[in-house]
């Protein structure tokens, strides 16, 4: 009698594990690949630097302005600018950050092509802290609410972490004119 009420209990167990993984949702499960594979963020704050596996980021400012003064003179639009100091940790010999991007919502933006000579062009060795601005260029109506700038050193995030920085578009106050400064060492 004990063997057939040890192999019913293991029966049991066996089912209540199929009918618990059965209504789990995949992206809850610990061994689910979305789970296993997700990256990390790193929060950043204002004037404090983050380190990340490859890189650290200290954002020195938020800026947002309708025109920039460039190296190739103004441009016009809705800018988002962050003013940041960079450098390369030395876990890789060169490191770019290829993962630039700007959550809002459920859009995403990308750095705008149309500013030269910004970090994202920039290559970060360990000990030659590089400082500039990533630009953001949005359209005019969705200059609101809440969002996220997200550094990563590639697009392909899965198995890494990304250093992130929360910012409030409403607190912010657009001028009609900003300089961006081209991307060089910083002092």
């Amino acid at each position: 009698m004990r063997t057939s009420a040890t192999w019913a209990a293991a029966i049991g167990f066996a089912v209540l594990a199929c009918v618990v993984t059965a209504v789990t949702p995949v992206s809850n499960l610990a061994y689910s690949t979305n789970a296993t594979r997700m990256p990390f963020d790193l929060p950043m704050t204002l004037g404090e630097t983050t380190t990340g596996r490859t890189f650290t980021a200290e954002p020195t400012a938020v800026r947002a302005a309708s025109s920039i003064e460039a190296e190739d003179g103004p441009v016009e639009g809705t800018f988002l600018i962050v003013d940041l100091v960079l450098d390369g940790t030395g876990v890789e010999p060169s490191t770019r950050l290829g993962g630039i991007k700007l959550e809002l919502g459920e859009r995403t933006y990308y750095p705008a092509s149309r500013i030269r000579r910004t970090l994202v062009d920039e290559s970060l060795r360990a000990g030659l802290p590089v400082a500039g601005s990533i630009v953001f260029e949005l359209p005019p109506d969705d200059f609101r609410g809440r969002a996220r700038v997200v550094l990563a050193n590639r697009l392909d995030i899965r198995f890494d972490d990304r250093l992130v920085l929360d910012v409030d578009l409403d607190s912010l106050e657009p001028r009609p004119s900003v300089v961006v400064e081209p991307a060089g060492w910083a002092e």
